[in-house]
């Protein structure tokens, strides 16, 4: 089907917002940010439908990169950071088409004209010089129609992700109620007395990280809900011969892994833990802030202890014993000498197995989530590329 060719600003009118993101008071409008949720404003400076383009790159220090582009409509403000393109002839082009089109060919044809030594950016002028493809309109509509199907697709498998991950939690507070408060008046034990083998993490110097080798457990890659999450190449893996060296730090699948310092002084971080038998990897090095150590599981059961450490009432009342002002941490004997509900053996078990159903649904459904990701791609790049 044969397509136009023409420039975005012949298309558009072309128009900087003015809004400034930290100055501008709350309201009852939204106000289009570069972020992907929309924040409020107590006035409004357009009343149509745009699509909202960022002027800077969403990464700074040197690197062009764009994460987003938005399509808005009704009465709404525009922080001074973004530009708004409205269509001159909607008999010829739709918005709504032109914010997908956009946001799918962006890194194409935007991020490159972004210029500057730090924080780079993009001029109205460059950004009206951007061509746009598009078929006649009957066909925009169809290709938004589909990517619409697709996009709620992803909407809906999102929130039952949120959802599901919500149920292990629940599921604990039914059957063990509040461990800050210990309302169903377990008998108690410190956690000194339920672990062995403790070992504290190595500290580590920028010289120390390498792209391969071994993997290195920081205290900010154990995430609530247990999880393990090893993504920063940078900053991931040591040198075999360090690893060697740092034996005293080095933990494998047996350990459970806690974080003693908080990332933040808002926190609460402290006292996250992860099961290391979920993890990556078979071993890891400890970094500086991160501890691991055996679970005595005729007492107590791994899965229990792991989520009783990520309730945000336990955390909270951990961080109640820490110390510091800029690196928050709480010392390992305090933290050993920690009370904590001690439930009996079975009922612990059952929670595990309980637990245990429930991370496979969450597997399914991540699996779930990358076929649905998947097809919208797919559709994308085919409704773009003339072969939809």
């Amino acid at each position: 089907m044969k397509r136009q060719r023409k420039s975005l600003g012949e298309l558009c009118t072309i128009v900087k917002g003015t809004s400034p993101i930290s100055k501008t008071l709350p309201g009852p409008y939204p106000l289009v940010t570069t972020g992907e949720a929309h924040k409020t404003a107590d006035s409004f400076q357009f009343e149509d439908e745009a699509v909202c383009i960022p002027l800077i790159s969403s990464t700074g220090h040197g690197h062009a990169s764009l994460k987003r582009v938005h399509y808005q409509s009704g009465k709404f403000a525009l922080a001074n950071l973004l530009a708004a393109a409205f269509v001159k002839d909607s008999s010829v082009l739709s918005t709504k088409f032109l914010a997908r089109y956009l946001m799918f060919s962006k890194d194409r044809l935007i991020v490159p004209l972004m210029t500057g030594a730090t924080n780079m950016s993009i001029s109205i002028d460059r950004l009206a010089t951007v061509p746009i493809e598009f078929p006649p309109l009957t066909e925009q509509e169809r290709i938004v129609k589909l990517l619409d199907e697709a996009d709620e697709l992803r909407k809906l498998r999102t929130l039952a992700d949120r959802r599901s991950a919500d149920l292990i939690p629940a599921l604990f507070h039914e059957m063990f109620g509040d461990p800050a408060t210990n309302e169903k008046d377990w008998p108690k034990g410190i956690i000194g007395s339920l672990v062995s083998e403790v070992r504290g993490g190595a500290s580590l110097e920028p010289d120390d990280f390498v792209e391969s080798g071994f993997p290195i457990l920081h205290k900010g890659a154990i995430k609530p809900a247990g999880k393990i999450r090893i993504d920063d190449k940078k900053k991931t893996f040591a040198p075999f011969e360090f690893a060697a060296a740092n034996g005293r730090s080095r933990v494998n699948r047996d350990y459970i892994a806690v974080t003693l310092r908080d990332l933040a002084p808002s926190g609460p971080s402290i006292g996250l833990a992860a099961d290391l038998r979920h993890g990556p990897f078979d071993e890891y090095l400890l970094a500086q802030g991160a501890y691991g150590f055996v679970l005595d599981e005729s007492r107590c059961c791994r899965e229990y202890f792991v989520w009783l450490s990520n309730m945000p009432s336990f955390r909270y009342e951990l961080k109640r014993n820490s110390v510091g002002s800029t690196q928050i941490h709480i010392r390992t004997p305090v933290y050993l000498k920690i009370l904590i509900p001690l439930p009996n053996l079975p009922l612990q078990q059952e929670f595990a197995l309980r637990a245990s159903e429930i991370r496979e649904l969450e597997a399914a459904q991540a699996a779930s989530r990358h076929r649905v990701e998947h097809l919208f791609q797919s559709i994308q790049h085919r409704a773009f590329n003339q072969e939809l």
